[in-house]
């Protein structure tokens, strides 16, 4: 079975939007109602098509753990043309700016202005260094995330969050297994706590 690798690259400038909400649904003859809480949120695939955009997952205020999409763009497609090296190592699911290791690199950087404005978050215990990120492996049903850190200290809630991210970045219904492995071992794998919506009835 082909194994996709994908390396970590240089930042570069990585563009973003969040499309938030801003504001109830007042003068559009709908009333304001308050949120009703039922569980844990489904995650269904998302506008724009995966190619263009990254789903980040944050926790809410209310300490949810929640998906968030970003569009984005490829900062290296011009800034890599005719280079070679670890630029050109990501191949298969998922390419350039939409990559798992660009996924798991973005959320390593944090939340965005936007989504700090939400009240979004990392975990604690989450590293804060986008260069923590090493390298991402994909083989079939199972994900392999490397990381400059050791992955024992991650408490839960950070676990979740790179477990969530890489899962849906390889797999459109995150229906895969993830690997942690750092400079202490490799974790057992794990799948991403956040359901996926299912399929609407024909």
């Amino acid at each position: 079975m082909r194994k996709q690798m994908f390396r970590r690259r240089p930042a570069g400038g990585l563009a973003a939007l969040l499309v938030l909400a801003g504001g109830p649904l007042a003068g559009c003859g709908i009333q304001e109602t308050d949120v009703i809480q039922a569980g844990r949120p489904a995650v269904g695939d998302l506008l724009p098509p995966r190619e263009g955009r990254l789903l980040l997952f944050y926790f809410s205020p209310d300490g949810e753990l929640l998906p968030v999409p970003r569009i984005v763009q490829d900062p290296w497609q011009d800034a890599n043309a005719g280079s070679t090296g670890s630029a050109a190592a990501d191949e298969g699911t998922g390419t350039g700016a939409s990559s798992p290791l660009a996924a798991v690199t973005a959320l390593l950087t944090g939340p965005d202005k936007a989504e700090r404005r939400a009240g979004l978050r990392n975990a604690p215990t989450l590293p804060r260094a986008p260069a923590a990120a090493d390298r991402v492996v994909v083989d079939g049903s199972t994900v392999e995330v490397e990381l400059r850190v050791p992955v024992r200290r991650l408490a839960a809630p950070a676990r979740d969050q790179l477990v969530c991210t890489a899962a849906f970045a390889a797999h459109t219904k995150g229906a895969v297994s993830v690997s942690l492995v750092g400079q202490d071992g490799r974790l057992a794998p794990a799948d991403c706590p956040v359901r996926p919506a299912p399929a609407p009835a024909r």
